[in-house]
């Protein structure tokens, strides 16, 4: 009987400290974060996949 009082009182502040929307947003935010990441691995791979420039170099006979 008393874990059901503790469960019910959890659930109660969880409810009063608007948890599942701090969950909700915190989710949002890895989301955001991840994307980020993944857009600049792919951003680097596409530069390394980009052909090489052919430089002139000058060689002078003096």
């Amino acid at each position: 009987m008393e874990n059901l009082l503790r469960v019910e009182r959890l659930l109660e502040s969880m409810e009063r400290h608007q948890t599942k929307e701090h969950v909700k947003n915190a989710v949002k935010e890895w989301l955001l974060a991840s994307r980020s990441v993944i857009d600049s691995v792919i951003d680097t791979i596409e530069e390394e996949k980009a052909p090489p420039v052919a430089r002139k170099i000058n060689i002078s006979k003096e």
